[in-house]
């Protein structure tokens, strides 16, 4: 999504009796993808899924236009599909039917992105706060923390793509973290440590939220305190279940406020034995 190009249509001009039509953004590359993650995008025109994203399919739904002469649409209209989103108006071309097989470059890309695509869709509620304010105007904070690790944290070469967990980023932020922060494991426990000491400058809070989340690689399954800790906590032990015992778990750490207008940047906290 980051490589899609938008550009603005130019305003038509408008006669004394006319009113100034809505400007449109439109997509002008010859496909569209929405990323979701186990499940239907809620969208005009979206409605199959298929490997972790959605591909825009054809329908014959009329267009409805309200509000001036162009004014707000959504639907099919010919060759086009209109949409909108967070009041941005889009008009987006139908994909065109692939006629040859996909460059090198091409099967490159869409292997890097469906390497941490995979990783990063099942934690989206997580990405919402860690990313959340983060060019929110112009993309949702899942494609923000896509967008950061397809470049850093994706590692290898094609076909043989592999993620370097410890260069994934699941939140960005200037709030203050939790200092000397340290995890272990000890009979199947996760024992995860973090400094106190509030900070005028930064304005930390006691009641600040702690966020955490244990990756098992084995079984692809995410792990999260069942209820975040607070910073005055200072630590805070997770049972492990017993099906992830015997294999490996990475883990990340982030602080937010209450209200999640503040985050800090994440922390990788290593790899452990969850023995």
């Amino acid at each position: 999504m980051s490589d899609c190009l938008r550009h603005v249509s130019d305003r038509s001009r408008a006669t004394a009796d006319e009113s100034p039509p809505t400007c449109f953004v439109l997509l002008t590359r010859g496909y569209v993808m929405w990323y979701v993650c186990r499940s239907k995008a809620m969208h005009t025109g979206i409605n199959e899924s298929f490997m972790g994203f959605n591909f825009l399919k054809k329908n014959n739904n009329m267009a409805t236009i309200n509000n001036g002469v162009i004014g707000r649409a959504s639907g099919k209209v010919g060759a086009v599909i209109a949409s909108s989103w967070k009041s941005i108006n889009y008009l987006k071309g139908l994909p065109k039917k692939r006629t040859k097989g996909m460059s090198e470059e091409q099967l490159i890309q869409q292997d890097r992105f469906l390497k941490i695509s995979k990783f990063l869709m099942p934690i989206t509620p997580i990405l919402q706060v860690g990313f959340g304010l983060s060019k929110t105007e112009k993309m949702t904070p899942t494609n923000v923390a896509l967008q950061l690790n397809i470049a850093q944290a994706v590692t290898g070469t094609y076909p043989n793509f592999s993620l370097d967990y410890s260069k994934i980023e699941i939140s960005t932020g200037s709030y203050l973290n939790g200092g000397g922060m340290e995890a272990a494991v000890d009979n199947g426990i996760l024992s995860i440590y973090w400094d106190t000491i509030l900070n005028s400058l930064y304005k930390t809070k006691a009641d600040d939220q702690v966020i955490i989340l244990v990756y098992s690689p084995e079984k692809d399954e995410f792990m999260t305190a069942p209820t975040p800790p607070t910073r005055a906590a200072g630590t805070i032990d997770i049972q492990i279940p017993a099906h992830l015992l015997g294999g490996k778990g990475h883990v990340w750490i982030f602080f937010t406020d209450r209200k999640a207008e503040k985050v800090s940047k994440s922390t990788y906290l290593g790899e452990f034995d969850l023995a």
